[in-house]
């Protein structure tokens, strides 16, 4: 979410993790004290605060990011290339339904069996 655009407010990333916005504030002062991101108070409007990832953050974000590859490739390397394309399909379709990938008229996307 906030590795993807350049800053967020506080409020937007509590609607988008679904918890409060105290509870997104509280937890942002706290990566803020590790380094990791850094709020901002808008100049005209204090109440409303910004937060941008920190170089540390993001190459702690990109870190973790390799992790998740390897253990996300190593689950799925006992599967055949068959298995692997039926699961992909799977997924898809699963993504289209939920929302979360835009249907496509070249592609598997959103076609049913």
């Amino acid at each position: 979410m906030l590795s993807e655009r350049d800053r967020m407010k506080i409020k937007d990333i509590a609607s988008g993790i679904g918890c409060t916005a105290g509870s997104a504030s509280i937890a942002a002062k706290r990566l803020e004290r590790a380094g990791l991101v850094r709020r901002e108070r808008g100049e005209k409007d204090e109440r409303i605060v910004t937060v941008t990832l920190a170089k540390k953050g993001a190459k702690k974000l990109d870190s973790w990011r390799r992790g998740q590859l390897v253990s996300m490739s190593a689950l799925f390397e006992p599967l055949s290339a068959r298995e692997k394309r039926v699961l992909h399909g799977i997924l898809e379709k699963a993504l289209v339904v939920g929302g979360d990938l835009p249907v496509s008229t070249g592609s598997t996307r959103g076609k049913r069996s």
